[in-house]
């Protein structure tokens, strides 16, 4: 559980109880009463509250730039500890979309946790909008630019065009990714754009899709029969090995250049428990994806 100082530097960078409170799964009311303990104790005002926002009082900033930086030595002392344990141990957190932890970090961690039953993992779904700094793995389709990261890849992931075999039965196959405006589509709301290669050149079709939602919810309605769906190879790869969906479009597709990557600094890899979750995570990934 977060400390009082732990809780005060990330109400004043994420400027709100209601962020930190997301951040940490608690209540703003229960951040509050946090915030007022410390306060109590130090005896000055730190936070100025208005029913609005939440702002550093002029003790509070000068508290929080004495405090933050002070706290991040205090962390990196206590990781560097973990260098002296003979086995990996301690608490490892990672973040990825939920459809991924679902469909294959949840089966991937417990083969984990059986091999090195000292260490705890969490896994936060990205989207509650968990703060970065806070985790130490980042599961992503894109590598990272920022300084001290490590980008490790981990399995190709293409989008797949798919339907269950009882839409195709009942509206038929299409032939030619403009056949796609005659169907039902159901699409991702952040990848609307649906890209093609027609007679060696880049098309991109915009599907008049009347569903639209997250990954997890397209996938279960493409399952259930509801129409055409542009889903990640992730989510779908066992149910086309088993017939549960079917792939269409595959001689107008793209060639692949999307992948996940595992998303760490560095430095953090020279201990056990990050290196030992990372190893264990390609290979998971390079068997069984």
């Amino acid at each position: 559980m977060a400390t009082e100082l732990e809780i005060f530097v990330l109400v004043a960078e994420s400027g709100g109880f209601a962020s930190a409170a997301r951040q940490l799964r608690l209540t703003p009311s229960a951040i509050s009463r946090r915030i007022a303990i410390l306060e109590d104790r130090v005896g000055v005002q730190l936070l100025s509250r208005t029913t609005r926002k939440v702002e550093l009082t002029t003790a509070g900033e000068a508290y929080f730039l004495k405090i933050k930086p002070l706290l991040a030595a205090i962390g990196a002392a206590t990781r560097n500890l973990e260098q002296f344990s003979p086995v990996p141990s301690g608490q490892v957190r990672l973040g990825a979309p939920a459809a991924l932890l679902e469909r294959r970090l949840v089966e991937f961690v417990g083969l984990f946790l059986e091999e090195y039953p000292q260490v705890r993992v969490e896994m936060i779904p990205t989207e509650i909008g968990a703060n970065s700094d806070e985790l130490d793995f980042v599961i992503q389709s894109v590598p990272s630019s920022e300084k001290g990261k490590s980008s490790i890849r981990l399995a190709e992931n293409p989008w797949i065009i798919c339907a269950s075999p009882t839409y195709l039965e009942a509206h038929g196959t299409p032939e030619h990714p403009q056949d796609l405006q005659h169907h039902r589509c159901l699409a991702i709301t952040t990848h609307q754009h649906w890209q093609f290669l027609v007679d060696g050149a880049e098309l991109a079709v915009i599907p008049a899709a009347r569903f639209l939602s997250f990954g997890g919810a397209v996938y279960r309605a493409a399952v259930t029969g509801l129409g055409i769906a542009q889903l990640a190879a992730f989510l779908v790869a066992d149910d086309l090995r088993t017939g549960r969906l079917v792939r269409v479009l595959h001689d107008f597709s793209r060639p692949s250049d999307r992948y996940l990557y595992l998303i760490c600094d560095r430095e953090k890899l020279s201990l056990a428990k990050y290196s030992s979750f990372a190893d264990f995570l390609k290979r998971q990934f390079e068997a069984g994806f």
